[in-house]
């Protein structure tokens, strides 16, 4: 919130220039002049003594005679009558200068021949417009210094507060001051002769063609307004009145050009901006500008301390930063290409970079590979097939065959790798191996993530078995958790009728369980509701636990967020959730893996979060200066919204018990959306928790380690209290309607093997 101090005082810029040889304007001079409240400051010997210098700059005159040729030029002009006397009233001060034309020949004397006198004059007749004095402010300020113009018109409804000064030309006697008020008088102070004109409540639909066309249209518009709004509004009219926008970003030198005057045809924002309505774009808090600014900057246009403070804005911090090296930096390249432009050179279109940590190879932080695994193809899968399996009894057929695994293959799995290879072999038995390169990550310590994911797919198996009447039975060939065959098959007998199994009415859910992570509104589970899933989560070793309580819902949120920031510091799990997201619907679609980033159920302002974090850089500077806490923020919506949270555990860490915990997992997954519940897994912390117990060498930094195990102590307090059960899976229930879309799978032809 900004706070306007509004007296005649603080909004007085207009310098008063007072000809002494006018009659009115004389007294008022001789008023001021003796006015004991009014500084006064009469250099004008100093400036004569430029003016004769200027005149005659062929050689160097020594001091003394310089100041006799300034003595014998007042002999003949009356001095107190000699050029303009300006009154500052801002000031309460009056200074004697030369008049306008000897006054500019003087001040732009140094310019010379980088602006040529010519192109000083051609400069002087131009208009130019700069909406935001936050950055605006140094451009107008250098093209002011370089006299790059006749008239300015300012534009900004802000004032100046004390989080401006990093940034801002002003000091502390400034603070509450209109920013606007504040430009303009700089520049008179500067050049009192240039025209300035002032927007004081900045651009609006109302006033902004008068600030366009007023006393001639412009001829250069230089935007650098925070209002995404007001952004769109003035390339709207510069397209409609054929004038040129520029606008630096103050993050690695950019500058951008659009040249409606040229190409009124030409999209906004280089077409960045496509897919956005402009009504969205009004009365965005900082946080919801995020995913716009990221549209219109490039993601990959920025540095990665910017996007470090993106990440942290409405958690450690309440907007942007702009530093004063590249809010000057941008006042100069603006005030360059502006020049140019105004003088007429073709300065095109585009977007162009003064980027200093490339020009001097600076790296904010060590840089780490993101290199996607490369996954053999289907034949070159190395496999042994297991010896103490006996011949099918029923030989089922390939269309059978391929429905079975089909169904299969639409079990949950971490990430969505789906890591499973089915070899049929020629005695008729289906076996599941675990395809190692392809789940390959920091959350799948011991494979014990798969194994969750095997557990569900054989499930999966069973059911879909029991409903097309065929018995099988299912060996578990896993005895240490690096085995790579995990279970057989064996298909005995063929009914014409679906068989009575154990939960066979769950089979008409496989094709309905998904993942869903839209946050709706908290609903409260009915025991009814609780009493069936209970109903299915029983199996050897597993047991189920959940809350629903506000308290626990909040400091698990705090324990998932804490846990996820963590995560992304350790190096193999920030690369395996780049290479598992898939950014695209293109990428999701051609891999038919992974996690479509459209399954996140993410607003814009998330998603362009969640878009950041691909860059290394960013998450190695968090993880080197202790940050990140704006991390957390991604998994809170989703742990306090939810009906209740829900945890697997075992007896004991055997693979053959996180087996069987994946399968009731699916059982409960499958009955939680029969009954129109939505489920999302929150198990990542779990898979880390055991890294850390049980591993010396964890990735981790001895500093994180030991924030886990605090974060660790946290969630004993409210799951696992007073019992050694192993906790193996969590997720939450809600109901949030149907999912924005569903996840993809392989195609069959990608994981079965028929010998």
């Amino acid at each position: 919130m900004s706070f306007k101090f509004s007296t005649d005082q603080n909004v007085q810029y207009i310098p008063q220039i007072l000809n002494p040889n006018k009659n009115s304007d004389y007294l008022r001079i001789k008023e001021l002049l003796v006015d004991d409240f009014v500084l006064v400051s009469d250099p004008i010997e100093s400036q004569v003594a430029d003016l004769i210098k200027s005149e005659n700059p062929s050689r160097t005159i020594p001091n003394q005679e310089l100041m006799s040729l300034v003595q014998d030029f007042f002999e003949k002009t009356d001095k107190d009558k000699y050029g303009n006397w300006v009154f500052f009233p801002w000031k309460n001060t009056l200074v004697h200068i030369l008049s306008e034309e000897e006054f500019i020949k003087i001040r732009t004397l140094r310019n010379n021949f980088k602006i040529t006198p010519a192109e000083q004059k051609t400069l002087g007749k131009k208009i130019v417009g700069v909406v935001g004095l936050s950055v605006g402010q140094s451009i107008a300020l250098a093209m002011t210094l370089e006299r790059g113009y006749g008239e300015i018109r300012l534009a900004d409804f802000d004032t100046l507060e004390l989080s401006n000064l990093n940034r801002l030309k002003a000091g502390v006697t400034s603070l509450g001051l209109e920013k606007v008020i504040l430009a303009a008088r700089e520049i008179a102070e500067i050049d009192p002769y240039l025209n300035v004109k002032v927007y004081r409540e900045g651009i609006t639909a109302e006033n902004v063609d008068e600030f366009i066309l007023e006393g001639g249209k412009m001829d250069l518009l230089i935007d650098e307004c925070d209002s995404l709004d007001i952004k769109v509004l003035l390339r709207e009219k510069a397209k409609e009145h054929k004038l040129a926008v520029m606008m630096d970003t103050s993050d690695k030198g950019m500058l951008d050009v659009e040249r409606f005057d040229l190409e009124p045809e030409r999209e906004l924002f280089h077409g960045l901006l496509q897919g956005v309505e402009t009504d969205s774009l009004k009365n965005l808090s900082s946080t919801e500008k995020v995913s716009i600014v990221l549209k219109i900057t490039g993601l990959e246009t920025l540095s990665p301390r910017m996007k470090v403070s993106l990440l942290e804005i409405g958690q450690t911090i309440t907007s942007w930063p702009q530093l004063a090296s590249g809010v000057f930096l941008g006042g100069a390249s603006v005030a360059h290409a502006a020049r140019k432009f105004l003088l007429g050179d073709d300065i095109k279109s585009g977007r162009y970079y003064v980027d200093f940590d490339n020009l001097f190879k600076l790296s904010d932080s060590e840089e780490i590979n993101i290199d996607s695994p490369v996954i053999p193809s289907l034949s070159e899968f190395q496999f042994i097939l297991p010896s103490n399996v006996l011949q099918s009894a029923y030989q089922i057929s390939r269309s059978e065959l391929e429905i079975l695994v089909d169904k299969a293959n639409w079990a949950p799995s971490g990430g969505n790798i789906q890591p499973w290879i089915w070899v049929f072999d020629k005695k008729g038995v289906l076996h599941l191996f675990h395809d190692k390169i392809r789940s390959h990550s920091m959350l799948d310590y011991k494979g014990t993530g798969s194994l969750i994911a095997f557990g569900a797919a054989l499930e999966n198996l069973r059911l879909h078995s029991g409903k097309m009447g065929i018995e099988i039975e299912i060996i578990y060939q896993i005895k240490e958790f690096d085995s790579d065959c995990i279970a057989s098959i064996r298909f005995l007998t063929k009914q014409p009728k679906p068989l009575k199994i154990k939960f066979s009415e769950l089979a008409d859910g496989i094709d309905l369980r998904c993942t869903n992570r839209k946050n709706k509104k908290r609903y409260l589970l009915s025991q009814d509701e609780i009493n069936l899933l209970l109903e299915v989560s029983h199996e050897n070793n597993v047991s189920l636990e959940w809350t629903e309580k506000e308290d626990d819902l909040e400091e698990l949120a705090k324990i998932v967020g804490g846990m996820d920031r963590l995560r992304f510091f350790h190096d193999q799990g920030l690369v395996d959730f780049v290479n598992e997201v898939r950014w695209t619907e293109k990428e999701a679609i051609d891999k038919k893996d992974g996690i479509d980033i459209a399954t996140l159920e993410l607003s814009g302002t998330e998603k362009a979060a969640m878009g950041l974090l691909r860059d290394p850089r960013t998450i190695k500077f968090f993880r080197k200066y202790l940050m990140g806490y704006g991390l957390t923020k991604i998994s809170k919506d989703t742990i306090t919204s939810a009906s209740g949270i829900f945890l697997l555990k075992t007896n004991d860490y055997s693979p053959i018990s996180i087996l069987n915990a994946g399968i009731v997992l699916q059982r409960l997954w499958i009955k939680a959306n029969m009954l129109g519940l939505s489920v999302q897994p929150v198990s990542a912390m779990l898979f880390i928790f055991h890294r850390i117990l049980n591993e010396r060498e964890t990735g981790f930094t001895e500093i994180e380690e030991n924030e886990i195990l605090n974060l660790k102590n946290s969630f004993t307090n409210i799951f696992n209290k007073g019992n050694e059960q192993k906790e193996i899976f969590m997720f939450r229930i809600n109901k949030a309607g149907d999912p924005t879309v569903k996840s993809y799978r392989r195609d069959l032809s990608d994981t079965l093997i028929i010998i």
